[in-house]
């Protein structure tokens, strides 16, 4: 590796811990001062690690924050036993009783991220993407939970030209889809069929973490073997598998960040 390589390497690395040791987020200028490093080559660097959701910017006060995307990246290797090990066992579980890929999603609006996986046991016909992924929120099941655990006119507000803009025809006009919304409220969990992708399905439920839904958990698979008859079933398992989260997420110190699922 050419000594330029590495110095960029290095300085990555000390960006990557001085935003880390600020769990509640920190300015440009002191995690330059703290990195020892230029501020507008700690600003470039910080550009492309938030571009590639290795953390997350917040728009309002511009602190950098480490993101779901770097924990589901590196977390089982530094927190094997702990809280990001005990969430995969958890989606691993989902996986094996569902016999379906498993996952945990979070609201970066406009759309979800994607941020831990767990295939399932049957992968014929289905194809893992990587993670972390971002998808649109409109036509996943994780982000209509996400999106209904919001309060309908900051939906309305904050996402109609959005809305208007790349929703799919499958989805209908806004007031359809705030309908829906409300229906998932009600039953606790949404699914998607054919919306993300021909031939696709999933169900989502919402992980609650101390009064908020900042995230969601799903399975996912394709529509041949994820019947609409299988719904109900498998909407079980996963309302259990986010109750067994928002139980272990509420007792931890890790904070997955968020766009719009704090309220």
């Amino acid at each position: 590796m050419a000594s330029g390589e590495a110095g960029l390497v290095r300085r990555t690395i000390w960006l990557l811990r001085a935003v880390a040791a600020h769990p509640e987020g920190v300015g440009l200028s002191e995690v330059a001062r703290e990195a020892g490093i230029p501020k507008a080559t700690c600003y470039r660097v910080l550009t492309v690690l938030e571009r590639e959701s290795w953390l997350t910017l917040d728009p309002v006060t511009r602190r950098y924050r480490v993101s779901l995307g770097l924990l589901s990246i590196v977390g089982g290797l530094l927190d094997g036993g702990g809280a990001y090990g005990h969430m995969r066992e958890v989606l691993r579980g989902l996986a094996g009783e569902t016999r379906e890929t498993a996952g945990f999603d979070v609201l970066l609006a406009p759309k979800v991220m994607v941020v831990a996986q767990v295939p399932g046991p049957s992968l014929i016909g289905q194809t893992l993407k990587p993670v972390p992924r971002t998808q649109p929120v409109w036509a996943t099941s994780t982000g209509k939970v996400l999106l209904a655990a919001l309060d309908p006119k900051q939906v309305r507000d904050d996402f109609a030209e959005e809305f208007a803009a790349h929703a799919p025809q499958e989805v209908g006009d806004l007031d359809s889809f705030m309908g829906s919304l409300a229906a998932v409220r009600a039953r606790g969990f949404a699914f998607a069929y054919d919306e993300l992708e021909v031939g696709a399905a999933s169900v989502a439920a919402p992980v609650q973490i101390r009064g908020t839904t900042p995230y969601a958990v799903w399975i996912g698979g394709p529509t041949y073997r994820l019947t609409r008859g299988r719904i109900d079933e498998v909407a079980e398992s996963v309302m259990k598998a986010a109750r067994q989260l928002s139980e272990l997420l509420s007792n931890t110190d890790i904070d997955l960040p968020s766009g719009l699922g704090r309220r």
